[in-house]
């Protein structure tokens, strides 16, 4: 099955300033219309071989976009009104997605096309994130049931381990340094640990209170990320100091889907602002490319093995590609400047008259 894709190109892009001149690219993105109407396409991921893997909330569907064909192919949920909402690729190419309603966890097999879905012990848990860890295991939290669970696929069976902080909504999880799995919890304001070999979970108060944190992921250094709904900042927790360090974005951006890319940036969706973001930790520098739609709703992001960024947009119900390789220059950390189409032809002349 084939999609409409439709090319546009940004029309405003935070630049980066520095010296006496302007740095700045403009970033085509490229969005792929989804076959079924109203999908709300709410999480993706990439396999080995580039495509495109997404959840249709609405749709009750598991999709998949191939770039090099630029074509689709959906699959239904046996399940109804499951309302899947977060996916993995696993080493062999299996996806495997939390059904939050039907509370289940199920698997899908790209070359049989069979699915297999497996209940969650604890009634109601409402399971919202997952992750695997480098055993193969499937991690995910229980946003109600407060517990995290670990499903293991050789021997089918489920793990729980109730979190110590009640109604603590857990939410974002992912695999960190040495094997552990952390995690985040929106309710508590904590980010935790547990140690799958002796099931001790560890909890550690964020600084800042209300910070509802809901993604979570690591980067290279084996740094934890979130990002501050409240406060909208990006913030960075080291597990060995055992140390937070926050990062401000100017305008106060709401940073939803985050990950990182082979340089160490932190990506993330604007939701609210219709923005994809980059963040350099080293230096500060911040470069946002605005959507070219007035209602666009970024919501999950991944990144390819081109580089370049792929996410959710939930309002036209989307798949969209940012091309990294027009992204060049520098910044100082503590400028960052708005500017259009009006703006880019005076800095044009600005240029060719010095």
């Amino acid at each position: 099955m084939t999609g409409a894709t439709m090319r546009m190109v940004s029309t405003a892009v935070i630049g980066l300033l520095f010296c006496a001149s302007m740095v700045h690219a403009d970033p085509s993105v490229d969005f792929h219309t989804i076959p079924t109407p109203r999908s709300y396409p709410i999480a993706l991921n990439v396999d080995k071989k580039g495509n495109i893997w997404f959840l249709e909330s609405h749709g009750n569907k598991l999709g998949v976009f191939r770039p090099d064909t630029s074509t689709f192919t959906e699959y239904p949920i046996p399940t109804t009104r499951s309302i899947p909402v977060d996916l993995v690729v696993d080493a062999q190419g299996i996806i495997w997605f939390i059904e939050q309603d039907a509370n289940q966890l199920a698997r899908f097999d790209p070359a049989s096309g069979e699915f297999e879905e497996y209940e969650i012990p604890t009634p109601g848990s409402q399971p919202y994130k997952l992750t695997i860890d480098r055993k193969g295991r499937i991690w995910f939290t229980e946003f109600v049931g407060n517990k995290i669970g670990m499903f293991d696929p050789e021997r089918k069976v489920f793990k729980e381990y109730p979190i110590p902080t009640r109604f603590s909504q857990p939410i974002g999880i992912a695999e960190g340094p040495k094997g552990k799995i952390w995690f985040v919890q929106s309710q508590a304001n904590k980010i935790a640990s547990l140690d799958p070999e002796t099931g001790k979970i560890r909890e550690f108060k964020i600084p800042n209170s209300f910070t509802i944190p809901r993604e979570l992921i690591v980067d290279h250094q084996g740094m934890l990320w979130f990002g501050a709904r409240k406060d909208r900042k990006l913030i960075r927790f080291d597990p060995i100091k055992k140390s937070f360090k926050e990062f401000v974005i100017p305008e106060r951006r709401l940073p939803e889907g985050l990950a990182v890319d082979e340089k160490g940036n932190v990506w993330y969706c604007d939701y609210w602002g219709g923005r994809i973001g980059r963040f350099n930790p080293e230096t500060g520098a911040l470069f946002e490319i605005e959507l070219p739609r007035a209602n666009g709703r970024p919501f999950d992001i991944a990144i390819d093995h081109d580089g370049k960024v792929w996410f959710t947009e939930i309002a036209e119900h989307k798949l969209g590609m940012v091309d990294t390789k027009g992204i060049v220059g520098k910044a100082d950390p503590k400028l960052s400047v708005r500017f259009g189409s009006s703006e880019k032809r005076a800095l044009k002349k600005m240029e060719v008259a010095r």
